[in-house]
Protein backbone atom coordinates (compact mmCIF):
# COMPACT_ATOMS: atom_id res chain seq x y z
CA UNK A 1 0.00 0.00 0.00
CA UNK A 2 1.26 3.72 -0.72
CA UNK A 3 2.27 6.02 1.93
CA UNK A 4 -0.21 8.27 0.21
CA UNK A 5 -3.26 5.58 0.01
CA UNK A 6 -6.25 6.20 2.57
CA UNK A 7 -8.34 3.54 2.84
CA UNK A 8 -11.66 4.17 4.49
CA UNK A 9 -13.33 0.97 6.04
CA UNK A 10 -16.47 0.43 8.74
CA UNK A 11 -15.93 1.04 11.95
CA UNK A 12 -15.01 -2.03 14.48
CA UNK A 13 -14.98 -2.25 18.29
CA UNK A 14 -11.41 -3.22 17.90
CA UNK A 15 -10.47 0.27 16.88
CA UNK A 16 -11.62 2.27 20.11
CA UNK A 17 -8.07 2.18 21.30
CA UNK A 18 -6.53 3.91 18.16
CA UNK A 19 -9.68 6.38 18.41
CA UNK A 20 -9.00 7.34 22.28
CA UNK A 21 -5.76 8.00 20.76
CA UNK A 22 -6.75 10.11 18.47
CA UNK A 23 -9.45 12.07 20.43
CA UNK A 24 -6.93 12.26 23.22
CA UNK A 25 -4.45 14.51 20.85
CA UNK A 26 -7.73 16.61 19.66
CA UNK A 27 -9.37 17.19 22.94
CA UNK A 28 -6.66 17.25 25.93
CA UNK A 29 -9.14 14.28 27.42
CA UNK A 30 -9.44 10.39 28.32
CA UNK A 31 -13.02 9.65 27.30
CA UNK A 32 -13.27 5.61 27.33
CA UNK A 33 -16.53 5.27 28.46
CA UNK A 34 -18.10 8.18 25.89
CA UNK A 35 -16.03 5.83 22.94
CA UNK A 36 -17.56 2.61 24.22
CA UNK A 37 -20.76 4.07 24.07
CA UNK A 38 -19.88 5.47 20.73
CA UNK A 39 -18.82 2.20 19.19
CA UNK A 40 -21.88 0.60 20.86
CA UNK A 41 -23.96 2.87 18.79
CA UNK A 42 -22.28 2.79 15.62
CA UNK A 43 -22.51 -1.37 15.69
CA UNK A 44 -26.71 -1.06 15.46
CA UNK A 45 -26.28 1.79 12.34
CA UNK A 46 -24.67 1.13 8.44
CA UNK A 47 -21.26 0.33 8.21
CA UNK A 48 -21.22 3.45 5.68
CA UNK A 49 -22.55 5.64 8.97
CA UNK A 50 -19.19 5.65 11.07
CA UNK A 51 -16.09 5.19 9.36
CA UNK A 52 -12.13 4.61 10.06
CA UNK A 53 -9.42 5.97 7.85
CA UNK A 54 -5.81 3.88 7.54
CA UNK A 55 -3.06 5.32 6.25
CA UNK A 56 1.03 3.79 6.92
CA UNK A 57 -1.07 0.50 8.57
CA UNK A 58 -2.19 2.46 11.21
CA UNK A 59 -5.75 4.22 12.47
CA UNK A 60 -5.49 8.08 11.24
CA UNK A 61 -8.88 9.22 11.55
CA UNK A 62 -12.93 8.87 12.45
CA UNK A 63 -16.01 9.73 11.25
CA UNK A 64 -19.72 9.02 13.23
CA UNK A 65 -22.81 10.24 11.20
CA UNK A 66 -26.39 9.29 10.95
CA UNK A 67 -29.39 9.55 8.87
CA UNK A 68 -32.90 11.37 9.60
CA UNK A 69 -35.75 11.48 7.87
CA UNK A 70 -36.87 14.96 9.31
CA UNK A 71 -35.06 16.40 12.23
CA UNK A 72 -35.40 19.93 12.85
CA UNK A 73 -37.96 19.82 10.19
CA UNK A 74 -35.78 19.48 7.41
CA UNK A 75 -37.91 17.16 5.08
CA UNK A 76 -36.44 13.99 3.17
CA UNK A 77 -33.75 12.06 4.44
CA UNK A 78 -30.79 14.24 5.85
CA UNK A 79 -27.04 12.68 6.80
CA UNK A 80 -26.07 14.52 9.57
CA UNK A 81 -21.94 14.12 10.36
CA UNK A 82 -22.23 14.24 14.41
CA UNK A 83 -17.68 14.13 14.42
CA UNK A 84 -14.98 13.83 12.51
CA UNK A 85 -11.45 13.52 13.96
CA UNK A 86 -7.90 13.16 12.07
CA UNK A 87 -4.45 12.52 13.63
CA UNK A 88 -2.48 15.73 13.67
CA UNK A 89 0.10 14.57 11.83
CA UNK A 90 -1.72 13.14 9.37
CA UNK A 91 -3.44 16.41 8.53
CA UNK A 92 -3.38 17.47 4.75
CA UNK A 93 -3.12 14.33 3.58
CA UNK A 94 -6.71 13.99 2.19
CA UNK A 95 -7.69 11.92 5.05
CA UNK A 96 -10.79 13.76 6.43
CA UNK A 97 -11.81 13.94 2.53
CA UNK A 98 -12.05 10.41 2.25
CA UNK A 99 -14.27 9.90 5.15
CA UNK A 100 -16.54 12.75 4.37
CA UNK A 101 -16.81 11.37 0.23
CA UNK A 102 -17.61 7.70 2.04
CA UNK A 103 -20.47 9.20 4.00
CA UNK A 104 -21.88 11.24 1.08
CA UNK A 105 -21.51 8.54 -1.15
CA UNK A 106 -23.22 5.89 1.07
CA UNK A 107 -26.00 8.31 2.32
CA UNK A 108 -26.71 9.00 -1.19
CA UNK A 109 -26.53 5.45 -2.83
CA UNK A 110 -28.46 3.66 0.25
CA UNK A 111 -30.26 6.65 1.56
CA UNK A 112 -30.87 8.63 -1.01
CA UNK A 113 -29.78 11.32 0.74
CA UNK A 114 -29.70 14.83 -1.15
CA UNK A 115 -28.50 17.42 2.15
CA UNK A 116 -26.00 16.81 4.64
CA UNK A 117 -25.59 18.84 7.88
CA UNK A 118 -23.19 19.10 10.59
CA UNK A 119 -22.24 21.33 13.85
CA UNK A 120 -19.16 23.10 14.12
CA UNK A 121 -17.71 25.53 16.90
CA UNK A 122 -16.93 28.69 14.74
CA UNK A 123 -13.82 29.20 16.89
CA UNK A 124 -12.25 26.64 15.10
CA UNK A 125 -11.68 27.98 11.95
CA UNK A 126 -9.67 25.04 10.58
CA UNK A 127 -12.82 22.83 10.91
CA UNK A 128 -14.80 25.75 9.50
CA UNK A 129 -12.05 26.14 6.60
CA UNK A 130 -12.11 21.95 6.21
CA UNK A 131 -16.11 22.07 5.56
CA UNK A 132 -15.89 25.25 3.12
CA UNK A 133 -13.23 23.40 1.33
CA UNK A 134 -15.81 20.41 0.72
CA UNK A 135 -18.53 22.61 -0.36
CA UNK A 136 -20.41 22.80 2.82
CA UNK A 137 -21.91 26.67 3.74
CA UNK A 138 -23.52 28.50 6.04
CA UNK A 139 -27.47 26.68 6.21
CA UNK A 140 -30.51 28.74 6.87
CA UNK A 141 -30.55 27.59 10.95
CA UNK A 142 -28.50 28.75 13.71
CA UNK A 143 -27.58 26.68 17.14
CA UNK A 144 -29.36 27.70 20.59
CA UNK A 145 -28.30 26.64 23.39
CA UNK A 146 -29.28 27.39 27.80
CA UNK A 147 -27.62 26.10 30.33
CA UNK A 148 -28.88 24.51 33.35
CA UNK A 149 -27.89 24.95 36.63
CA UNK A 150 -27.68 21.60 39.16
CA UNK A 151 -30.75 19.07 39.08
CA UNK A 152 -31.26 20.47 42.80
CA UNK A 153 -32.00 24.40 41.89
CA UNK A 154 -34.92 22.68 39.59
CA UNK A 155 -38.11 24.18 40.34
CA UNK A 156 -36.67 26.96 43.28
CA UNK A 157 -37.43 30.09 42.86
Amino acid sequence: MSRTTVTVRPVEPSDLEAILRIDEKLTGRVRKDYWRTRLDIAALRPPWMSSVAEMDGRLVGFLFGWVSESEFGMAGPTGWIDMIGVDPAYRGRRVGQALVERFLRGGQELRGIRKVATLIDLAQADVREFFTRLGFHHGPMIHMETTLGPPEAAGRE
